[in-house]
C-alpha cells in the first residue's frame, strides 16, 4: 500500500500494492447489547471455522478475518444464520471472487 502524507501531516492510503486473500466482515452484535461477553461469543463461533475475530466495544462490533483456507460455505452459513436468528446484522467489507462463488451456491 502507498501512503501519502496531507497538508496536515495525516497520512492517507493511496493505492493497494498488494491484494489479501482473505475476506473482511463487519457484525454489529445485538445479543446483550453487544456486550463483551456477546461479541466474544461470536468470535468463539468463528474461531471454531478458523476465523479470527476482533471486538470493538465503542460499536458493539466484531470485525471478522476469513482466510481463504477456512470454509466460506459454513462461515457464510453461520453468518446468514446470525442474520436471520437477529444476533447480529453484518457488512461484507472485502470480499474474494472465491467469497463471491461460494455465495452462489
Amino acid at each position: 500500500m502507498t501512503v501519502e502524507p496531507d497538508e496536515d501531516g495525516v497520512r492517507w492510503a493511496r493505492e493497494v500494492a498488494q491484494r489479501s486473500e482473505n475476506c473482511a466482515i463487519r457484525l454489529i452484535v445485538f445479543r446483550a447489547g453487544g456486550s463483551g461477553a456477546a461479541r466474544q461469543s461470536v468470535i468463539n463461533a468463528f474461531q471454531a471455522l478458523d476465523v479470527d475475530g476482533e471486538g470493538v466495544e465503542r460499536f458493539g462490533m466484531v470485525a471478522l478475518d476469513v482466510p481463504p483456507t477456512a470454509d466460506l460455505g459454513k462461515v457464510q452459513r453461520l453468518l446468514s444464520h446470525g442474520v436471520a436468528e437477529e444476533w447480529w446484522d453484518m457488512e461484507e467489507g472485502c470480499v474474494t471472487a472465491q467469497w463471491r462463488v461460494a455465495s452462489a451456491t
